[in-house]
C-alpha cells in the first residue's frame, strides 16, 4: 500500500517550514509513499531538501519513494540535479 501526499503549488523555505511533520510522518508511515506534484509550479532547495528527506528514510527502511506530475520548473531542477534519474516516474 501506498501513501499520497499531495504537495502545494510553492516547494520553498516558507511553506516547506509548515511541511515538515506531514513529510516525517510520511518518511516514517510504513508504507511506501507517492508524492503528487501536478500541483507544484515552484520548488527550492527548500523543497528539493524534503524529497531527498523522505528518499533517504524511505529507501533506508526497504521502502519506496516516487514522485508524480512533475512538470515546468520543478521537473527542470530535478533532472538538472540528476534526482529524476532516481525517484521521478
Amino acid at each position: 500500500m501506498s501513501r499520497v501526499l499531495v504537495m502545494p503549488p510553492d516547494m520553498d523555505a516558507a511553506t516547506m517550514k509548515s511541511q515538515r511533520p506531514v513529510c516525517e510522518d510520511a518518511a516514517t508511515c510504513g508504507d511506501d509513499v507517492v508524492v503528487d506534484m501536478s500541483r507544484v509550479e515552484f520548488i527550492d532547495s527548500s523543497g528539493v531538501g524534503a524529497i531527498v528527506f523522505m528518499y533517504k528514510r524511505l529507501v533506508s527502511s526497504g521502502r519506496k519513494i516516487q514522485l508524480t506530475g512533475v512538470k515546468g520548473q520543478p521537473l527542470q531542477l530535478l533532472t538538472y540535479l540528476r534526482l529524476n534519474e532516481l525517484i521521478v516516474n
